[in-house]
């Protein structure tokens, strides 16, 4: 950066640690640092609400949720047919999917820990439910995210139901990150050359202030594969005066 052109950022910073407790599921730990964004892609009026500067990364994982519903007369064959239902879920899957159940925690199942107890259906009598997720590995290329996504619903559909049990899907697929806090000084490497390239637009020198550097990433879904990833931080300007030639 040339003398003339010195920047000087007064950067409020207030940086915190959280430390998580012991996972209390198999998954736990890894939702304490993972975001699902479900639901449509970001508009322009939502844009409008978010900072200039910010990075777009793909997402790590695709994923639908579902509600297995069963309402034989028996809460024990209720019961039995949708632990069947999961059972065949789980070997179908191949390797391809996790399923997953929404719990408190969400828990990867497998043959050994499949047979979870259901819920009561509220809004129907003498009906069972469980829900779960298939989730699935985006495998690094966004411009598949279409592809994954209706293979993931075709193995739903074609899944095989066991008795009275139904498979619906809920809500519409999430896009699911991992850490998305590894890109934070990306982003403020970022806003960082914003501010120093605005003072030389401005051929001016300034004091300017970046406030709430400190902030959480937040984010918005800007298509099926990739985020949009932005600190929610404000600039101000003051103490200026003509550059030097």
């Amino acid at each position: 950066m040339s003398r003339a052109r010195t920047v000087w950022l007064s950067i409020v910073l207030a940086w915190t640690c959280a430390v998580g407790a012991p996972a209390a599921a198999q998954d736990a730990g890894e939702d304490l640092d993972m975001i699902v964004v479900t639901g449509s892609r970001v508009g322009y009026r939502e844009l409008q609400k978010t900072p200039a500067i910010f990075v777009t990364k793909p997402g790590d994982f695709l994923l639908q949720n579902i509600v297995l519903i069963n309402d034989s007369r028996e809460p024990a064959v209720r019961k039995r047919e949708l632990h069947e239902t999961i059972a065949k879920l789980i070997a179908a899957s191949a390797g391809r999917y996790r399923i997953l159940h929404n719990g408190a925690y969400r828990t990867a199942l497998d043959r050994n820990n499949y047979q979870i107890d259901p819920e009561e259906d509220e809004e129907r009598p003498d009906s069972s439910l469980v829900n779960l997720q298939v989730r699935t590995d985006l495998g690094g290329d966004p411009a598949r995210a279409d592809e994954v996504i209706s293979a993931m619903r075709r193995f739903i559909r074609d899944a095989t139901r066991i008795g009275r049990t139904e498979i619906d899907l809920d809500g519409d697929s999430g896009l699911a990150m991992n850490r998305p806090e590894r890109f934070r000084y990306e982003i403020v490497d970022a806003i960082a050359r914003d501010s120093q390239r605005l003072l030389e637009v401005m051929a001016m020198q300034c004091r300017i202030e970046l406030e709430g550097l400190n902030s959480r990433i937040e984010w918005q879904r800007v298509s099926a594969a990739e985020l949009l990833l932005y600190i929610p931080y404000t600039m101000s300007i003051g103490d200026c005066r003509k550059s030097g030639p």
